[in-house]
């Protein structure tokens, strides 16, 4: 994306300079922000690091990768979602997704892969006004679907906003670890087929 803007760097460097802004950004801070004003100062961060300092330039630049990320964002689903969410739709169980994105976000990304089809509530940040690991985000999946908390199954792959947030309002967590099984006293699984054995825990 930089280079269609005249701008060459190195990727090792890019990558460093968005680890570096990654750690800076404060999420919770500009969460109340709309979508194009939260990624635009994520990106004004990434930038700065990049030493893309000059302030004009500098938020044009943001702004418009913000507007062009999706044309240029290389975004895939690991083949065990697609079975899986498959399966899971044939036992007739609702489904739904609750992200740290904004609403355009999903509207763009699920369309895109293939799986909008399978969910029946898509929560975003600007949903509720709350972010993952606040309870509100949870609730408002959990009652637009109506199923009770205890009933509710929460895969996700970050530990403080997905396990510890589902587990506060009562759901089960299970924490998705392609890399390896996480430390003693986390429920986790290595892939989403693993989630039926976890549905099976739970009816034992």
């Amino acid at each position: 994306m930089l280079k269609v803007h005249g701008i060459s760097e190195p990727i090792s460097r890019v990558k460093a300079a968005m680890t570096d802004g990654n750690k800076e950004f404060d999420i919770d801070k500009h969460s109340g922000l709309p979508a194009h004003e939260f990624y635009t100062e994520w990106n004004l961060i990434e930038l700065k690091h990049l030493g893309i300092i000059e302030k004009a330039k500098a938020r044009k630049l943001a702004e418009e990768i913000d507007l062009e990320w999706f044309e240029h964002a290389q975004i895939f689903v690991y083949p065990d979602v697609m079975e899986t969410l498959c399966a899971l739709k044939r036992m007739r169980l609702r489904l739904g997704v609750v992200t740290g994105g904004y609403e355009g976000d999903i509207e763009k990304i699920l369309p895109k892969v293939g799986l909008k089809k399978f969910f029946d509530v898509c929560v975003g940040v600007d949903t509720v006004g709350k972010r993952k690991p606040y309870p509100a985000a949870f609730q408002y999946a959990l009652e637009k679907l109506n199923v009770k908390a205890e009933e509710a199954i929460f895969v996700g792959d970050d530990y403080r906003s997905d396990y510890l947030g589902a587990r506060e309002v009562g759901m089960i967590p299970v924490l998705i670890c392609r890399d390896g099984l996480p430390a003693s006293g986390v429920r986790g699984i290595e892939g989403w087929n693993d989630v039926f054995e976890v549905m099976r825990e739970g009816d034992n």
